[in-house]
């Protein structure tokens, strides 16, 4: 039987995953670098992308870079305090119409009542007249 000699080459691990790329990533989609910002060149569309991929780590509550602050500056600046002051009077106008509505029902029991009572007293007559013929 013959020796048969094999030589294996061993890569250092480390250095590999420093120099080679293992993760997924789709061609031709490339994420904003968020390392670089330069405020000066900021758009819109940055804003917003920046806000997406944060979405889920900017606090709920909080006096600033919360989302309940940017809820609060959005609404001043399109006027939602004229916006609430619409609808606050929208509700009162609401809760006027009902009272007046329950008011019109107990008008209108009221009638079918009297006319109840009309009704007998017209039947009631008409046998008196009835009974003296």
């Amino acid at each position: 039987m013959e020796n048969v000699n094999l030589n294996r080459q061993v890569f250092n691990k480390q250095k590999f995953n420093d120099t080679v790329d293992t993760t997924f990533s789709e061609l031709g989609v490339q994420e904003p670098d968020l390392g670089f910002f330069d405020l000066n060149l900021a758009t819109v569309d940055d804003f917003f992308i920046l806000y997406n991929k944060l979405f889920f780590e900017i606090p709920k509550e909080g006096a600033i870079n919360s989302h309940t602050f940017l809820v609060k500056e959005s609404g001043d600046y399109v006027g939602s305090q004229l916006i609430n002051e619409e609808i606050q009077a929208l509700l009162q106008e609401i809760s006027d119409i009902r009272e007046e509505n329950l008011v019109l029902r107990q008008d209108n029991v009221d009638l079918i009542v009297e006319n109840t009572k009309l009704g007998t007293q017209v039947n009631t007559l008409n046998a008196q007249v009835n009974s003296s013929n």
